[in-house]
């Protein structure tokens, strides 16, 4: 150590705001009736019991998949944090009922619309609507912070702080 180390600036981890994805009240993972996310064996994050609205991107970067039933999409941030929005439970199921895809993979931008879905319907033919928000590569986080726990919030309100190692 040198004399003038205290000097030099600390490297800063980088810090990924996530943006919700649905309208609704975000939930902690826990509280998901499905052992692979409740267990946090998938990633980790939180999950939101949606309202009406769309599935938009909580993130800039790249939509990297928008599953063939419309239930799930997977993207990467600009920092490379990989993530899945993954609507209710036993959605795929479904095979597409009550999904309408609005675009396909490429780069998007935070907030952008990818899909409408039907919360009436899809309410009625799945044991829950209550949708993960994973982090996959964790590997790559330091922390994640659950922002707005139990509260209902909007499209592009903040629900995620992960530090980055």
């Amino acid at each position: 150590m040198g004399l003038f180390d205290f000097l030099k600036k600390q490297k800063e981890s980088e810090v990924v705001i996530v943006y919700s994805p649905l309208n609704g009240k975000v939930i902690p993972l826990s509280e998901v009736p499905d052992e692979a996310f409740a267990q946090k064996m998938v990633g980790d994050g939180c999950a939101i019991e949606p309202d009406k609205g769309n599935i938009c991107s909580p993130i800039n970067g790249q939509l990297m998949n928008v599953f063939p039933t419309n239930h799930a999409v997977i993207f990467e941030s600009v920092e490379g944090l990989e993530m899945i929005v993954h609507f209710g439970i036993d959605t795929v199921k479904l095979e597409g009922e009550g999904f309408t895809k609005l675009r396909d993979a490429g780069a998007i931008k935070q907030g952008e619309e990818i899909i409408k879905y039907d919360l009436d319907l899809i309410s009625q033919k799945v044991p829950s609507t209550k949708s993960p928000v994973i982090i996959n590569n964790m590997d790559k986080v330091e922390k994640i912070e659950v922002l707005s726990l139990g509260k209902i919030i909007k499209i592009g309100e903040p629900i995620l702080k992960v530090t980055l190692k």
